[in-house]
């Protein structure tokens, strides 16, 4: 009867059905129980840390009987009862959803297992040093991982235990190829700070390791490749590549840019290759050649080639080079040029045709760099550095001039020389024969050549000072006639380099006119001191800038037609420059006369008003006053004398003396009462300053003359108040009768010198109230 009744509820179905809720609700229950205890495992294994061996085989056994009874009712379902969807489509959607779930639990579960099984091979790969197997099982873990997060079907604390996990093997990994790298990477560093450059340098040591390691995947790998490859694919190898790089270029090349006589060479050891410095001669050379420096660098872009760089890290366009190059290649580049090219840039023109083996040198180098993968046809620093020599050879050029010209203008200017005369002179730089290629290449014609030699006979015919561009007789600094020679000296290399390189000649142009700029700003700050408390200093320095603006009034029109166009066209001059130069050397001997001025008219103080002259007291004052102001004034003549021209001396001297007998005579003139004694005693001191006077200007008047008509006439030109110094001695010593005859009527010697009011005030204090002084007083009252 049952197998009956069994055999009609097969023919409708519902037994298979039956049988199927019954199997799904089984295999759900057995999943859940699975996923419990698959948690509780991954829990106290990585959570926990309790050793789990024996349950995680089990649980792997029991996962794999459920997936397949999971398949076969799955494929049950598929098959048979399908077809029967149509009269029971609710239990089936209920089935398929149920089994859904379960396939998803199913999925989440063998993605732990493949987790498991990555961490147990990781941990084999790790102890057999099978770094890059080691680094790929993570890399899967990790991406397993990231899909059970994004699907979210998995418990968020599995999740949590194998992320800690995951990270602890990644730094375990981490750090035990950088103890690999330590090994593999060794660098002997000596830090003594008493050391020298160089000697560090020679006791510096770089040693890669040559050992190999039988590796599971890379059999007869070197241990480097097998390192490097699996710090890339950690992320780890840039970083290692620019602490790498760093140290290289602090302990390799900015040494061996420095060090000339410093070359590096290979050492093999037992497993490994050193990298080692010998000295060489002990050469004098401070700076290293460009072809010698360019052979160092690349036999230690060599070795590292041989024993690191060289390794493929599967990256063709990021090759360990290239990586290398990346972190070193700017900074190397500025070093080589800042130290070794900057220094073999030439300094004349000869030089400069010669830079060409320089240029070579580099092409090859850095074409060998792109051999190596170093470089990868990109623009060179190196080569554009090299390329605009014209350029560089200017600016070197000009900073050396001004560079020379700043040491002329700061050294002492009391060592001199005389310039001003055809004998005496100090040769200047000869244009036609410095510029001897030039002119052979311009013919002239024979009227040119007689008007040249009739204008040149003309000129030194002339008397001095006659002529505008003759220089009077002085004496200047050496320093200054070596600033004007260096002046001629670069317009004529301007002018040599005019064809060949014409940017180069303006350059050279403007840097003279800077030169001399220089000259205005530096020397009136630098000498400060020198040029207000020194008398001498101040007249070599007006004659210093004298001089320049002499030779600035023809100096560009002599050069103008051997220039470049752009100058020619320009009006390329130094005129502008001759003002403020001659307002700088005059406005400083104005100064110092001002001083010396100030300092006459103190000492006259002393002489308190040449009061009461026939006391000894007084009369030792006044004496002592004015013999003060003739040494001084005698001691600027010896210091001057020599130094300045003859017409500037004696006007400076002029205008001292004469605001010293100013004074004199504005003081005696103001007395109220004048003794004969005191008239006396002035006139005697009156006579001490007209005696020896006449003396601070024996560059025109002569000791020996005895013509005291053309002494007198050769000082008045000078001291505008020498006549009226005369005239008051005559007053101090003569009657009323003499000096109303001097006035007369105020068209005498006397009136043409003194007013009314003066020789009125004279008569009063020098004679008494009588009735021919009442009729002398009268007279020049009335006029």
């Amino acid at each position: 009867m049952s197998s009956f009744v069994t055999e009609v509820l097969a023919t409708t179905g519902r037994l298979e059905k039956d049988d199927l809720v019954k199997k799904t609700s089984k295999l759900s229950k057995r999943v859940e129980d699975i996923k419990g205890e698959i948690y509780e495992t991954v829990t106290q294994r990585y959570g926990d840390f309790v050793p789990s061996m024996n349950t995680t085989l089990d649980l792997t056994a029991r996962v794999n009987g459920l997936v397949t009874e999971v398949d076969n009712l799955n494929n049950k379902i598929q098959n048979e009862v399908q077809a029967q969807l149509s009269t029971s489509t609710s239990e089936f959607q209920d089935l398929q959803s149920q089994l859904r779930r379960t396939n998803t639990v199913l999925a989440v579960l063998g993605r732990l297992y493949d987790i498991q099984q990555a961490l147990d091979s990781h941990h084999n790969d790790m102890d057999s040093q099978q770094f890059i197997s080691a680094a790929a099982r993570l890399t899967q873990i990790e991406q397993i991982m990231e899909e059970l997060q994004e699907d979210g079907y998995c418990e968020l604390k599995i999740l949590s235990a194998l992320g800690i996990e995951l990270r602890v093997r990644k730094e375990n990994l981490i750090h035990t190829l950088g103890e690999a790298w330590a090994r593999a990477v060794v660098w002997n560093i000596p830090r003594p700070k008493d050391l020298s450059d160089e000697d560090r340098l020679l006791k510096t040591e770089l040693r890669l390791t040559t050992v190999t390691a039988d590796d599971a995947t890379l059999p007869g790998t070197p241990r480097m490749t097998t390192l490097v490859r699996a710090m890339a694919d950690m992320n780890v190898l840039r970083e290692k590549m620019k602490v790498f790089a760093r140290r290289c270029l602090e302990y390799v090349f900015l040494p061996l840019v420095v060090l000339p006589n410093v070359s590096p060479k290979t050492v093999t050891m037992m497993q490994s290759e050193a990298l080692h410095f010998d000295k060489q001669s002990s050469g004098k050379d401070v700076t290293i050649a460009p072809a010698d420096l360019y052979r160092k660098i690349e036999t230690v872009l060599q070795y590292f080639n041989k024993h690191l760089l060289g390794i493929d890290v599967g990256a063709p366009d990021n090759s360990l080079m290239s990586m290398f190059s990346d972190f070193l290649w700017e900074d190397l580049s500025q070093a080589v040029i800042k130290g070794c090219l900057v220094h073999s840039i030439p300094r004349t023109s000869q030089e400069l045709e010669r830079y060409m083996e320089v240029i070579s040198a580099t092409e090859e180098f850095v074409s060998s760099l792109e051999n190596l993968g170093f470089l990868h046809g990109e623009d060179s620093a190196l080569m554009r550095y090299v390329k605009e020599i014209n350029v560089h050879f200017a600016n070197k050029k000009c900073q050396d001039i001004l560079a020379f010209a700043r040491d002329l203008m700061t050294s002492e200017m009391l060592d001199t020389v005389q310039v001003g005369t055809s004998d005496d002179a100090p040769a200047l730089p000869n244009i036609r024969e410095l510029l001897g290629q030039q002119s052979s290449k311009k013919t002239k014609s024979k009227q040119d050549e007689t008007t040249t030699a009739s204008f040149e006979a003309t000129f030194d015919s002339m008397p001095e000072l006659q002529c505008p561009f003759r220089l009077p007789v002085c004496r200047i600094s050496v320093t200054v006639d070596k600033l004007v020679k260096l002046a001629y000296t670069t317009l004529c290399e301007a002018c040599e380099v005019t064809t060949s390189n014409p940017s180069c000649a303006v350059q050279m142009f403007y840097a003279v006119r800077d030169m001399l700029e220089l000259y205005m700003e530096v020397v009136p700050c630098y000498h400060e001191e020198n040029l207000k408390k020194l008398p001498h200093v101040t007249a070599i320095h007006y004659n210093n800038c004298f001089y320049i603006a002499h030779h600035l009034l023809t100096l560009g029109h002599q050069f103008l037609e051997h220039l470049p166009k752009a100058l020619v066209s320009s009006c390329a001059t130094f005129v502008d420059q001759i003002p403020v130069l001659r307002e700088l050397g005059t406005e400083c001997l104005l100064q110092q006369m001002r001083i010396q001025r100030d300092q006459v008219l103190e000492y006259l103080v002393g002489a308190h008003n040449f009061t009461n002259m026939a006391e000894d007291y007084n009369r030792g004052n006044a004496e002592k006053a004015v013999k003060k102001v003739l040494h001084q004034l005698t001691h600027l003549s010896k210091v001057w004398q020599d130094v300045l021209p003859t017409n500037i001396y004696c006007k400076a001297l002029g205008s001292l003396l004469n605001s010293a007998i100013q004074d004199i005579i504005g003081k005696v003139t103001a007395l109220e009462d004048i003794s004969a004694d005191d008239a006396a005693q002035l006139h005697s001191l009156c006579g001490i300053v007209k005696e020896r006077a006449p003396l601070l200007f024996h560059p025109v008047v002569k000791e020996d003359t005895k013509n005291r008509k053309a002494v007198e006439a050769e000082v008045q030109l000078y001291v505008p108040q020498w006549v009226k110094f005369s005239e008051l001695m005559v007053m101090l010593d003569a009657s009323l009768q003499d000096i109303a005859d001097r006035w007369a009527d105020g068209k005498g010697p006397l009136g043409h010198e003194f007013t009314a009011m003066e020789v009125r005030g004279l008569v009063r204090a020098l004679f008494q109230n009588t009735d021919r002084r009442a009729a002398v007083l009268a007279k020049i009252k009335q006029q």
